[in-house]
C-alpha cells in the first residue's frame, strides 16, 4: 500500500519526476561513458598486442614499434638467438616502407614485409599469404586502386627515398586486414627478402614478434632477451600495455574526474528530489505514524519511491550512454595513426551493470536518508507544527 502510494505521488508530480530523471538520465549515460572509456583502452589493446600468440616485441633500444624509421641490423642472427630461449616458439620479423603502389592509379602506401610462415600483423579476409612475387593488400588500398584478386600491381621506391627507382611487380593473391593498420590507411604486404631487396636492407627488421609455447612466462623471455642483447629492446604486451596507458593516461584521469561528477550530480538530485517530497508529506507522515505504522515502514514506502526514480533514469541513462558512447568512438577513431583495432568505447555487461547498480544505490540512500530523518522525529511535535 505504502508503496503504491510513493509511485502515485511521483505520478502526482510528473513534470518534477520527468525533471529529475532526465538530471539523473544524463548523468547516468555520462557514468557509463567514463566506465567505457577506463576500460575500452586497455582492453583492444591488449587484444590487439596478443594476436596469435605473439606476446613480446623486440625493437631497436629506445622505440616502440613502428614508434621510428630505427631497424635493427642483422636480425637473422638475432632471431636465431631469441628462438634458443626457453618457451620461444617462434621469431617473426617486420620490416615497413612507405612506397609507391601503380594499378590503375598511383598512391603512396605503407608496404610491410613479413615472413609468410611467421607472422603476427594481419589475418586474411580472402586469398591466402604471399610467396616471392606476391602480396597482400588491405580493403582500403584494393577500394583506392580498383584491385581485385590476382591483378598486378607495381611498388616502387618514392622520391623521397631515393634518385634510384627500383621497382618490383607483385601478384595480389590476398585481402587483409591489418592489425597495426589506421583507419583508412593503405597497406600492403609482401615477402620480407622483397622488401629488403628493395629498399636495400639486407637482414634488417623494424621489429620483431616473439611467439611463446604454451604457458611460458612472457615477462621472464622479454628479461632474458633484453639482458642477452643489449642493443635491443624486449618488452611483453603487458609492459606495452602499460607504456601506452603512460602515454594515454590522461584518458583515464578525464574517466576518473568526469565518472565522479557523475555521481555526485546523480545523488544530489535524487537526494533533492526525495527530501522536497518527503518534506511536503511531514503531516502525513506524522498521521501515519499516529495510527500505528512504524518508521520502518514509512522509509520503505520512501525507498520505492527512489528507487523509481533511479529505475527510470537508469534505463533511460543506459541507453543515451550507448547512443552517446558510439558517437564519440566514431569521432575519436579518427584520430590520425590510432590502429583502426583500437577502441575507446567498449560497451560490456560489466560496465551497464556497474552503472546500473550504482544509480539503484543513490536512490536507495538518497530516499532512505531523509526518510529516517522526518520519520523519526516526535510525533506530537511534528502534528503541532502542522496545525494552521
Amino acid at each position: 500500500m505504502l508503496a503504491r502510494t510513493s509511485l502515485r505521488e511521483l505520478w502526482h508530480h510528473r513534470v518534477r519526476t520527468a525533471l529529475a530523471v532526465s538530471g539523473v538520465a544524463v548523468a547516468t549515460a555520462l557514468l557509463l561513458d567514463m566506465l567505457m572509456l577506463g576500460g575500452g583502452i586497455e582492453s583492444s589493446f591488449t587484444q590487439l598486442l596478443s594476436s596469435r600468440d605473439y606476446v613480446v616485441r623486440v625493437t631497436p633500444a629506445g622505440t616502440l614499434p613502428f614508434d621510428s624509421e630505427a631497424t635493427i641490423p642483422a636480425f637473422s642472427a638475432l632471431a636465431d638467438s631469441i628462438a634458443d630461449l626457453p618457451g620461444v616458439a617462434g621469431v617473426a620479423p617486420v620490416l615497413a616502407a612507405n612506397l609507391e603502389v601503380r594499378g590503375r592509379e598511383r598512391r603512396n602506401a605503407l608496404v610491410l614485409g613479413v615472413d609468410p610462415a611467421e607472422q603476427g600483423v594481419l589475418s586474411l579476409l580472402e586469398g591466402r599469404l604471399p610467396g616471392e612475387g606476391e602480396s597482400a593488400v588491405s580493403e582500403d588500398l584494393a577500394g583506392a586502386l580498383g584491385l581485385a584478386m590476382g591483378d598486378r600491381v607495381t611498388i616502387a621506391l618514392t622520391a623521397s627515398l631515393g634518385v634510384d627507382r627500383r621497382s618490383r611487380e607483385m601478384e595480389i593473391v590476398g585481402i587483409a586486414r591489418f592489425l597495426y593498420g589506421a583507419r583508412g590507411e593503405l597497406t600492403m604486404a609482401v615477402p620480407i627478402e622483397e622488401l629488403r631487396s628493395l629498399t636495400d636492407r639486407p637482414d634488417e627488421a623494424a621489429f620483431g614478434m616473439v611467439r611463446i609455447a604454451g604457458s611460458a612466462d612472457a615477462e621472464r623471455i622479454a628479461a632474458e632477451i633484453a639482458a642477452n642483447l643489449p642493443r635491443v629492446d624486449a618488452t611483453s604486451v603487458t609492459g606495452l600495455v602499460d607504456q601506452a596507458q603512460a602515454r594515454l593516461s590522461y584518458f583515464r584521469q578525464l574517466a576518473f574526474i568526469l565518472g565522479s561528477v557523475a555521481l555526485l550530480v546523480a545523488a544530489l538530485l535524487v537526494g533533492t528530489i526525495m527530501t522536497v517530497s518527503v518534506n511536503e508529506r511531514y503531516g502525513a507522515i506524522a498521521a501515519m505514524r499516529a495510527i500505528g505504522i512504524s518508521r520502518r515502514s514509512l522509509v520503505r514506502g520512501f525507498i520505492v519511491e527512489g528507487l523509481g526514480v533511479a529505475l527510470l533514469a537508469a534505463t533511460l541513462g543506459i541507453a543515451l550512454g550507448v547512443a552517446t558512447g558510439a558517437y564519440l568512438e566514431r569521432v575519436l577513431s579518427d584520430f590520425p595513426g590510432l590502429p583502426a583495432a583500437i577502441r575507446f568505447f567498449v560497451l560490456d555487461a560489466r560496465s551497464v551493470a556497474a552503472t546500473a547498480l550504482t544509480v539503484l544505490v543513490i536512490g536507495v540512500l538518497a530516499a532512505a536518508v531523509p526518510a529516517w530523518h522526518v520519520c523519526g522525529k516526535n510525533i506530537s511535535t511534528t502534528l503541532h507544527r502542522e496545525e494552521p
